[in-house]
C-alpha cells in the first residue's frame, strides 16, 4: 500500500528506484562473476558462495542504503574521461544539474576510456586501469609476488578495488560538473533555488572524491605490492560527512524539483534530453550519474567490510580498518537518521492537515515521530456477521498507533490512538465459514480488535511492525536459520521493506505464502520485508556456514576495537 501523504517528500520515487535497478543490473552480474572467481563459488555446489560483503554496487552508487542501493563491468568498468580538467583541492560553491526523463530500459554499460584519453586526475592514475591488481605489470613482472600467499592476492585485490572504483565514480562525477553543471544554456533556465535544490553539493562531492582518489593512488605508487587504504578512508570520512549529508538529505527536494521542471518547463526538458545526446554521455540519462553518490559511501563500506574479513587480527591495518568502519557505519546512520527525519516531519505535517479527532486530540508533529506502517484493515465488529465489518485505516509510528476512518478526499477520522507500549498484536488463525482468512486480534489497553488484511502478507507485517523491537540475532546460534540470496536488487517502497543489492545474504525470519520475506540483513543486521522474487535459498552448507563465520568474525572485530 502506497502511502498517500508521501509525495514531494519520498527519498527514492519509484521511477528513479527502477531507473538505477535497471541502468546496473547487467553490470552486477559481471562483478559479481568477476569476484567469484577469486573468492567464491556457487551457493548450490559444494564451494563456497559468493559473499555478501562483496555484494557488487556501480563504482558510485545507495545501500544502501541509505540507506543510503548495485555495479559495473569487469570491477566497474568506467565512463569515458572528459578533457583534463584541473584538480580541485578545495570545495568549490558552485553549481547547478538537472535529470533527465528519457527511459532507462536496457542502458548500456560505460564502454572503457580509449586509450589515448587522459584521466581526469593529475596524477599518474594507476586506478585508471581495467585490470586486476595481480595484472599490472609492475606486480606481474615483480619477484615477490610468487612470494605472497593467495589469501593475500586476494587482500590486495580487494584494496586495489577500492582505488579502481573510486577512479571510474570520479570520472563520472566529472561527467555531470561539466557537461551538466557548467552548462550556460541549462542554468539560465534555473532560478538560484531550484539550481541549489538540483544540484545540492555535487560540486563539493566531486572535489572531495578527487581529493581522496589522489591520496590512494599516492598509496598505490608508494608501495605497489604492500600498499593499504583503510588509513586514508578513515581521514577521509570527517570531509566525507561533511558533504554526503548534505547531499543525500536534500535528495526529495531534488527529485520534487526536476519531476516539476520536468512536467511543466518545456525548454528545460529540452535542453536536458539535448545534453544526454551527447556522447559524453554515453546513452546514459543525467538521473543515473545524479543517484551515484546515494551508493557510493556504502560501496566503500562493503569494500572495507571484506578487507577486515580478510585481515589478521591484532595488526595495524584491522585496527585502521575498523576504525574506517565504525566512520563509514556512523556517517550513513546520520544520513538515515536525517533524511528520516526530514521525510516524517514532512509526512506528519501533511497528515495533521488531513485528520480530524473523534477521540481526544493527539498533537502528531513531533522530531521523534518516525512512521512504520500504514494502510488499511478490517474491523470484525462481531465473527458470523458480515454486515458488522468496516474497514479502517491504521498509522503506526515508532511510538503511537492512529485508528481512523478513510474519508473522502483523502481525509482520515481518528477514532481511537494508543501508545505503541500498551499493543500487542495476536495472529489469529480461526476461520469461520469462508472470509475468515488472514485475521489477526490487536490488543489495545482497554480493548481488543479483530482484524482482517487482503493478504497474508499483509497480516504478517502488521503483527511484526506492532510486535517491534525485534530481539537481535545471535550468529553464533543462527545454524538453524534458513539464508538467502539476492539475485535482483530491490529499493524498499514503503518503512518496514528492506532494500537490497545484488549478493546480500538474508537470515530469513518467516515467509508468506503470497511472496513476501521478512530477515535480516548479514553485513548490517537491518531488518525488513523483501519480494521472495528477488531471492534464491542458499542450499549449500558449507556456504551457509561460512556465511555466518564471516559475519560473526566482523561483529566480533568490530567490538573489539
Amino acid at each position: 500500500m502506497k502511502m498517500p501523504f508521501l509525495k514531494a517528500g519520498e527519498s527514492w520515487t519509484s521511477d528513479a528506484a527502477q531507473l538505477y535497478q535497471q541502468y546496473s543490473e547487467e553490470a552486477q552480474n559481471i562483478e559479481i562473476l568477476r569476484q567469484s572467481h577469486c573468492d567464491t563459488l556457487s551457493i548450490h555446489e559444494e564451494r563456497p558462495a559468493p559473499h555478501s560483503a562483496l555484494g557488487p554496487l556501480p563504482s558510485g552508487p545507495l545501500t544502501s542504503a541509505p540507506a543510503l542501493a548495485p555495479a559495473s563491468a569487469p570491477a566497474s568498468r568506467p565512463l569515458p574521461p572528459l578533457p583534463p580538467v584541473p584538480h580541485p583541492h578545495s570545495l568549490s560553491v558552485s553549481g547547478s544539474v538537472a535529470r533527465s526523463s528519457s527511459s532507462a530500459k536496457n542502458l548500456p554499460l560505460p564502454e572503457t576510456p580509449k586509450a589515448d584519453a587522459r584521466p581526469s586526475s593529475p596524477r599518474l592514475s594507476i586506478s585508471q586501469s581495467t585490470t586486476l591488481w595481480q595484472d599490472l605489470p609492475a606486480v606481474r613482472n615483480s619477484a615477490e609476488l610468487g612470494h605472497l600467499s593467495e589469501d593475500q592476492r586476494r587482500l590486495q585485490e580487494v584494496r586495489f578495488e577500492v582505488v579502481t572504483s573510486e577512479a571510474s565514480y570520479c570520472r563520472s562525477l566529472d561527467i555531470v560538473v561539466e557537461h551538466f553543471v557548467k552548462s550556460k544554456q541549462l542554468g539560465g533556465l534555473l532560478t538560484t533555488q531550484e539550481r541549489n535544490w538540483l544540484f545540492s553539493r555535487f560540486a563539493d562531492v566531486r572535489a572531495i572524491s578527487h581529493s581522496f582518489l589522489s591520496k590512494l593512488e599516492e598509496k598505490v605508487e608508494s608501495d605497489m605490492l604492500q600498499f593499504t587504504v583503510c588509513d586514508v578512508i578513515a581521514r577521509h570520512c570527517q570531509r566525507f560527512k561533511m558533504v554526503y549529508v548534505p547531499y543525500l538529505t536534500n535528495q526529495s527536494y531534488q527529485d520534487a524539483t526536476y519531476q516539476r521542471l520536468m512536467n511543466e518547463n518545456q525548454r528545460f526538458k529540452r535542453v536536458v534530453e539535448k545534453l544526454e545526446r551527447s556522447p559524453v554521455c554515453q546513452r546514459l540519462p543525467l538521473r543515473s550519474f545524479l543517484i551515484l553518490p546515494f551508493q557510493r559511501i556504502t560501496r566503500i563500506k562493503l569494500l572495507v567490510q571484506n578487507i577486515v574479513k580478510r585481515t589478521a587480527p591484532g595488526t595495524e591495518e584491522v585496527v585502521q580498518a575498523i576504525k574506517a568502519l565504525k566512520l563509514l557505519e556512523k556517517m550513513i546512520q546520520e544520513s538515515n537518521e536525517s533524511i528520516s527525519q526530514m521525510k516524517s516531519i514532512e509526512s506528519l505535517v501533511s497528515l495533521s492537515a488531513m485528520v480530524d479527532f473523534e477521540c481526544r486530540t493527539l498533537p502528531l508533529i513531533s522530531q521523534s515521530r518516525r512512521l512504520v506502517r500504514e494502510g488499511p484493515v478490517t474491523e470484525l465488529m462481531e465473527f458470523s456477521v458480515k454486515d458488522t465489518e468496516r474497514s479502517i485505516y491504521l498509522h503506526l509510528f515508532n511510538d503511537h498507533l492512529l485508528l481512523s476512518l478513510h474519508k473522502e478526499g483523502g481525509r482520515f477520522t481518528v477514532i481511537d490512538h494508543s501508545p505503541v507500549s500498551a499493543l500487542r498484536a495476536e495472529n489469529c488463525r480461526v476461520k469461520l465459514h469462508s472470509l475468515q482468512k488472514n485475521l489477526f486480534r490487536l490488543h489495545l489497553a482497554q480493548k481488543a480488535l479483530l482484524l482482517r488484511t487482503d493478504t497474508q502478507s499483509d497480516k504478517l507485517r502488521w503483527i511484526s511492525a506492532i510486535s517491534r523491537p525485534h530481539p537481535e540475532v545471535d550468529f553464533s546460534a543462527a545454524q538453524d536459520f534458513t539464508q538467502m540470496q539476492c539475485i535482483r536488487g530491490f529499493v524498499a517502497q514503503q518503512p518496514d521493506e528492506l532494500s537490497l543489492e545484488k549478493a546480500d545474504v538474508i537470515l530469513v525470519h518467516q515467509q508468506s505464502g503470497d511472496g513476501w520475506v521478512e530477515g535480516t540483513k548479514l553485513s548490517d543486521r537491518h531488518r525488513g520485508w523483501m519480494p521472495a522474487s528477488h531471492l534464491e535459498t542458499i542450499t549449500n552448507s558449507r556456504v551457509c556456514q561460512r556465511n555466518l563465520l564471516d559475519a560473526l568474525k566482523l561483529t566480533t572485530a568490530t567490538a573489539a576495537v
